[in-house]
């Protein structure tokens, strides 16, 4: 399930709750400003391409370490950081100077933490997510942690694809503070994550309980997408989106992602390009949402869309993979390049013990490697972690491409069990089961 962030006035305050994809954090209920969006950032570049600093050519990556890369000369980019002007960047600074002046200060190291992971997951670093642990870590190291602590943690595993330790705190956290709506919600969030949906519902109604009806009806409006009610989702969406005039701009992306997503999932192709545009008018710089946005393009056969729309986010792995399959699919000179980068990308991450990228890296072996057999392994394994509609879907497109549809018998009986609406999984089901049904013929 796509991230889903509600940012909402309360007592001349801004709000902010989501429910996050697995492969994203989720902000804090009642902190300010923390909101989806989905935009270019700033003006197109001519190429979306990183520089050409740590490429040697096209191919598969090569086995064996490698002589560290050394660049020719001063003038080469290795790494784009963030201005000190940035707005954002500020925050963090004066954040981090009122936890410096008291550093037991629980509540400001609360906030640094959160903004954070809140940047990391607007900007698509991983990094920040590290620095919101480092964070919190001396409370964390207490015997008895506090619960907004534990609500972080658990906040920072669920984005590491730990599901099941993050669980174990949140249980922790509730059956210490049962009325903690963030814990809940990142609950949901979980549940939702790996197809746990009659559990995400109950999750949800707390969420309402504690947390306000607006962030209740968002918690659940996102179950609903995922379970063949769309279009109820929709008219759900719509009576949030009434509360929208004249509250922020975060609130109405948000409002307009989620939209959407709605919309894809009816195959209502304008809608959801309508709703996309808005939140790109709404707020500029998400890089989930933007990440979201390119796989709609891509779908359209807007692949010449891709490069401007994430010129600014090449450093992000979620969105560099995006503008590669954008030069794959175009025939772009920088493909092979590309490619190999995304590769090294990969094999980084993997170094690190990274794991949480496993829809990402199906893509890349289907469509980018063209090696089915391999895009299908990673598919299953990712599968036994993880079952949102993305998850479900590339799993299908790879047994569909190895020929395998028996491999996937457990995808499509949870497609058919949740009654999932989507026009591309549908068409990928049905596919799959005439396969299976003339394999059981021919063996009869």
């Amino acid at each position: 399930m796509r991230r889903l962030a509600v940012a909402l006035a309360c007592a001349g305050a801004s709000a902010a709750v989501a429910m996050a994809s697995a492969a994203s954090a989720v902000p804090q209920v009642g902190a300010a400003s923390q909101a989806s969006a989905v935009s270019p950032a700033g003006s197109p570049a001519p190429s979306a391409s990183p520089p050409r600093a740590a490429a040697g050519g096209g191919g598969a990556v090569e086995a064996g370490p490698r002589a560290p890369y050394r660049p020719d000369d001063g003038t080469t980019i290795l790494q784009q950081v963030p201005a000190r002007h940035d707005p954002a960047v500020r925050n963090l600074s004066a954040l981090r100077a009122a936890l410096d002046a008291d550093r037991r200060d629980l509540h400001a190291a609360a906030a640094l933490a959160r903004a954070y992971i809140d940047f990391g997951r607007q900007v698509g670093d991983a990094h920040y997510v590290g620095y919101a642990e480092a964070v919190i870590a001396p409370w964390m190291a207490a015997a008895d942690p506090p619960v907004v602590a534990e609500v972080l943690q658990a906040t920072i595993l669920q984005f590491r694809h730990q599901f099941d330790d993050a669980r174990a705190l949140l249980v922790r956290a509730l059956r210490r503070d049962p009325r903690d709506a963030q814990a809940w919600l990142t609950m949901a969030t979980l549940d939702t994550a790996q197809g746990r949906y009659d559990a995400a519902r109950k999750a949800c109604a707390e969420v309402a309980r504690n947390g306000g009806e607006v962030v209740g009806i968002a918690c659940l409006a996102s179950v609903r997408m995922s379970t063949g009610q769309a279009r109820e989702a929709s008219v759900m969406l719509r009576r949030i989106d009434a509360d929208a005039a004249g509250t922020s701009g975060e609130y109405a992306a948000w409002i307009e992602g989620l939209a959407a997503e709605a919309s894809e999932r009816l195959g209502a192709w304008a809608d959801a390009e309508r709703h996309y545009r808005k939140a790109l008018a709404a707020a500029p710089a998400d890089n989930f949402l933007l990440v979201a946005y390119a796989d709609f393009l891509l779908d359209r056969g807007r692949a010449r869309e891709v490069g401007p729309l994430l010129a600014a986010s090449w450093q992000s792995d979620t969105a560099f993979l995006r503008i590669v399959l954008a030069e794959a699919a175009l025939g772009a000179p920088d493909a092979a390049r590309d490619t190999f980068l995304m590769a090294a990308r990969f094999a980084a991450l993997q170094q690190r013990g990274s794991d949480y990228y496993g829809r990402e890296q199906v893509r890349f072996a289907l469509h980018l490697e063209h090696d089915p057999q391999a895009a299908l392994a990673l598919a299953l394994q990712n599968w036994n972690v993880q079952r949102a509609p993305w998850d479900a879907r590339v799993a299908l497109e790879a047994a569909k491409a190895a020929d395998r549809p028996g491999d996937v018998a457990g995808v499509l009986a949870f497609v058919a069990q949740t009654r999932l609406q989507d026009p591309v999984i549908e068409v990928l089901a049905a596919e799959l089961r005439a396969r299976l049904a003339r394999t059981r013929e021919a063996r009869q």
